[in-house]
């Protein structure tokens, strides 16, 4: 575990040279266009623009934290580094599974309002999707950081245009 911390750590204070930057986004935009069409043609995303104004600010700043910093350290740094270091082969996969579980695990005990559609099954085939792409980026760019942005601005969009609540 002590390896997988300190991979973590480096995976931290390594940003990306700016073509893999450019890789991840362009990996990224085209899997959350899949995903968005999988949420809308299943019900569980719908076209609902907020207003920008000062709550939407707080909350994109919050959203960066929690979810966005705090899931990927644990997914895409410690539980990737530690289930790769015990079976190389599946260790992302199984990163992803887990991270996959988290989110009717939230649902079922933090009961946020967003809950019913963390136990939508198409939005587990959407997370399994995006956490696949996460895996896969963090491991090729060796950082944290482009798993972070993708996901913190995945989650900004399903909040401010994709119809999902605030806090």
């Amino acid at each position: 575990m002590q390896i997988a911390l300190q991979q973590t750590l480096a995976a931290l204070k390594n940003l990306p040279e700016r073509k893999q930057w450019i890789a991840a986004v362009r990996l990224a935009i085209p899997v959350l266009v899949v995903i968005a069409g999988l949420g809308f043609l299943s019900g569980w995303l719908v076209w609902a623009p907020v207003d920008i104004n000062a709550k939407l600010l707080v909350a994109a700043a919050m959203l960066f934290f929690v979810p966005a910093l705090i899931e990927e350290v644990i997914f895409r740094g410690v539980l990737l580094s530690w289930l790769t270091q015990l079976t190389p082969r599946w260790g992302a996969w199984l990163s992803t599974l887990l991270f996959v579980a988290w989110q009717p695990l939230q649902a079922l005990t933090i009961g946020p309002p967003w809950a019913n559609m963390f136990l939508h099954p198409a939005f587990w085939v959407a997370i399994l999707i995006l956490g696949i792409i996460l895996a896969h980026i963090r491991i090729v760019s060796r950082s944290l950081w482009p798993v972070v942005v993708i996901h913190w601005f995945a989650v900004l969009i399903w909040k401010s245009l994709l119809g999902a609540p605030f806090y």
